[in-house]
């Protein structure tokens, strides 16, 4: 558990960081924005967008990794726990908590991201700045609707797994119980994928005719 607690607190440190120093560089150039094009300026912004985000997924990752690690060596040590289901449903738990932490970290850096590049596309182009932001908030909080959605469905197979696992160590064949755990786990989970996908490409469809409006009323 304190190795959970560990890692998110150090992840919370270095994707700060790494957000706060991408910021720097998407603050708005007026300069930029007057001396070329809008199509260039805003490719700008979009490259430099790219430059934040990119290293908060790959924080992001790094961290549910290690939060999945933590939980199966200790799902290891259940085995010979005093009390396996106990120790089982502690492993999930601490997992969980350690996930919700890089799942927080993440979205505070992929935020400070977002605002700064809606500043940048403001300063390309001052009479559609504000038209275009409004329709990436719009696509921002339909998409994190759909994440959550698929977040509460997948909480859900866990919590199926977690039950189903602490059953296992008294079954007749543990082994045999676990694997069908987690081929059910795996069942339950793919219709939870499938819509967030269809959902984000919804999100995605409306963004862009949004900002094809946008672009009509010039």
């Amino acid at each position: 558990m304190e190795g959970h607690r560990t890692r998110a607190r150090a992840l919370v440190t270095l994707t700060a960081c790494t957000a706060l120093l991408a910021a720097v560089s998407l603050r708005p150039n007026p300069t930029l924005a007057q001396g070329t094009g809008v199509g260039d300026c805003l490719k700008g912004c979009r490259t430099t967008a790219k430059s934040c985000n990119d290293p908060v997924r790959s924080d992001h990752k790094t961290c549910a990794q290690g939060c999945r690690d933590d939980m199966k060596t200790t799902l290891q040590g259940c085995k010979t726990a005093q009390d396996p289901a106990a120790c089982i449903g502690g492993a999930f738990d601490g997992a969980e908590t350690c996930l919700d932490g890089c799942r927080a970290t993440g979205q505070t850096a992929h935020a400070t991201c977002f605002g700064n590049t809606n500043d940048c596309i403001k300063v390309c182009t001052p009479e559609l700045g504000d038209c275009i932001v409004g329709c990436r908030e719009t696509a921002r909080t339909c998409k994190q609707a759909a994440y959550d959605t698929g977040y509460t469905c997948k909480d859900s197979c866990r919590e199926t797994l977690k039950t189903m696992l602490q059953g296992c160590p008294s079954a007749a064949d543990p082994s045999a119980c676990a694997h069908a755990a987690r081929d059910a786990a795996k069942m339950c989970t793919q219709p939870c994928a499938d819509a967030v996908r269809s959902a984000m490409n919804g999100c995605t469809a409306d963004a862009k005719t949004c900002k094809n409006g946008c672009l009509s009323v010039q």
